[in-house]
């Protein structure tokens, strides 16, 4: 004679299957959301690489800043991404771009102050991305970009997936220098050749929190180093 199971057993297998769902779900559900930020850094960090390298070869040369990228932000309708030289150039003729000039657009692609970004641990950060030139490209990410006083090295901050959340230095949240062959290296290198940047060790607390780049540092280089594995 086939028997069933008892109302109790199937209650019981229910309890425990949802006991170990609400113990795992969690964690690869962070997993998930972590390999989807590092493959989404990894592409823009190829994508800007590969616009240095335009430039540089539109342009017949093999160092970065000698092209035309490597000087004061003009543009003559900044807004329409119609811009002649310097970030708003280089963000606008070498990506795909949805939104333009956007850091306080009425559709903006990231602010400029206020408490809208947190650290790892939930601390409030009371600064914005603040750089000269923003888009928002194809893909959804915001990137930022800006010079040194001197024109001699481009510092980007990157969310990857835009003003989404969960808005945090070192999960969405990244910075970078372009060097001058057209690689790429996390934030605070000064665009030296063979420096890699803000020190790994500094990922999720920020060399300091003035500023999103500053707040960012160290985390691209952390990924990096470990395999484009985050596991902060």
């Amino acid at each position: 004679m086939k028997k069933g199971f008892t109302l109790a057993e199937v209650l019981i297998t229910l309890g425990v299957v949802g006991i170990v769902a609400v113990l795992t779900v969690p964690a690869v559900m962070k997993n998930y959301r972590n390999r989807m930020y590092v493959s989404q850094l990894r592409k823009v960090a190829a994508q800007i690489s590969d616009a240095a390298v335009a430039a540089m070869n539109d342009e017949h040369t093999d160092k970065f800043y000698e092209t035309k990228v490597a000087a004061a932000n003009s543009c003559t309708d900044a807004n329409n991404g119609v811009c002649e030289a310097g970030a708003g150039y280089f963000l606008n003729t070498y990506f795909k771009t949805i939104k333009k000039n956007c850091l306080n657009a009425t559709e903006p692609c990231a602010v400029s102050d206020g408490a809208t970004y947190k650290m790892v641990d939930g601390t409030e950060l009371n600064v914005g991305f603040g750089h000269e030139y923003c888009i928002q490209n194809s893909n959804g990410a915001t990137i930022c970009a800006n010079f040194n006083p001197n024109n001699t090295c481009m510092s980007l901050a990157v969310d990857v997936n835009g003003m989404s959340e969960p808005n945090i230095p070192g999960r969405d949240i990244f910075a970078m220098d372009i060097h001058n062959d057209g690689t790429v290296s996390d934030w605070g290198s000064g665009c030296a050749d063979e420096s890699f940047g803000c020190d790994p060790s500094v990922c999720t607390t920020g060399q300091s929190l003035d500023s999103i780049s500053q707040a960012a540092c160290g985390c691209y280089g952390k990924l990096a180093k470990n395999g484009w594995v985050m596991d902060y």
